[in-house]
């Protein structure tokens, strides 16, 4: 009989990588089922919030760099930058289809819709306690996870309603109902240079889109050199910064595609291009097809092809290894140091 390959010793031995997650120009949150092993199945951390539904298997989990077991039906929320990643038992060469049910979304996304529904107030407190990362249980659990079998099923604004659903469903739970993984809230590893780079690199073109982008620029909001920003950044997302602004930029131009009624030339402009033969060389080469071309797919089509191009499923984006350059509890933190921990006690 194969011989199964231990998930313990799997998880034990993962390094952690950053995901940065575009979200499609049709969706407010990302909902997907995905097998294991792939690609995307990895010890990782993002800033968005992470609902979590094992379907199937059995194995061990790592979460902030605790260690415990899971098997099917077990649901959980793990917070914003808390690492996390499920390891299952596998026979040798063995598959798992559609093992998760994930569901990721910012909390920026649920505060603006805040500012029209005062009472999503409710989740404060829920996404508070997710940085410690919740495992529910009993009928909180078995609540949540009949939704969440069926939430791949629906779409648009069904969807939305059906996680509004799960989250006052595990806002509500009681603390019976909850089994925290850690002790306290998860403030970050030592990996915070990479993901810093990145966070602002991406953040800075996102602000720029449509203007001149500079590396240099980026490299000053981020405390460092151009060439340590530069070799950082590519560290942190998995893509150079001139890839990252290509990538982006094309984006945004399938969201004015997808929006607005703007002449190519005008969304080109818009986009950072100077010129449209530029915008059209680069569109292709990112999306496969032309701006008009894509322009005129049906709604279906344009969100398939963007979850294909800037989704979970691309690799560049999933697997970006974050390195850890210092130890944030060594005694001799360096000035630059002591500038990056400021800029993190300033975040929200």
């Amino acid at each position: 009989m194969p011989k199964r390959s231990s998930s313990l010793e799997r998880a034990r031995a993962q390094e952690v990588t950053l995901e940065i997650l575009p979200m499609s120009a049709f969706q407010s949150f990302r909902c997907f089922m995905h097998d294991y092993p792939t690609p995307g199945a990895r010890y990782c951390v993002h800033v968005e919030y992470e609902i979590h539904l094992i379907r199937k298997g059995s194995g061990h989990y790592k979460i902030g760099g605790k260690i415990g077991k899971f098997k099917a039906g077990q649901v959980s929320i793990v917070g914003s930058r808390v690492p996390h990643d499920w390891v299952s038992d596998l026979r040798k060469n063995q598959v798992i289809r559609d093992r998760d049910v994930v569901i990721q979304f910012s909390r920026e996304w649920l505060e603006k819709v805040r500012k029209t529904i005062p009472e999503i107030n409710d989740f404060e407190q829920l996404l508070n306690q997710a940085q410690r990362a919740i495992i529910f249980q009993g009928e909180s659990s078995i609540a949540a996870e009949k939704i969440l079998e069926s939430l791949t099923k629906y779409q648009g604004i069904e969807q939305v309603i059906k996680l509004m659903e799960v989250l006052l469903i595990m806002s509500r739970a009681p603390e019976s109902d909850k089994e925290y993984v850690l002790e306290d809230p998860y403030e970050g590893d030592s990996s915070a240079v990479a993901r810093l780079a990145a966070e602002k690199g991406v953040a800075y073109i996102f602000n720029n889109i449509d203007k001149k982008i500079r590396l240099q620029d980026a490299a000053k909001l981020s405390f460092m050199s151009d060439s340590q920003f530069s070799r950082v950044f590519k560290e942190g997302s998995g893509l150079t910064f001139s890839e990252m602004i290509r990538k982006l930029r094309i984006e945004h131009g399938c969201k004015m595609l997808s929006s607005t009624d703007l002449s190519v030339a005008a969304i080109a402009k818009d986009s950072g291009f100077t010129n449209l033969s530029n915008f059209n060389r680069q569109f292709l080469r990112e999306m496969g097809i032309s701006p008009r071309s894509f322009r005129l797919l049906d709604q279906r089509k344009k969100a398939e092809l963007l979850e294909n191009v800037f989704g979970h499923k691309n690799q560049l984006l999933q697997q970006a290894k974050v390195n850890v350059y210092m130890d944030r509890n060594s005694a001799q933190k360096s000035e630059f140091m002591t500038l990056i921990d400021a800029e993190r006690i300033r975040r929200p």
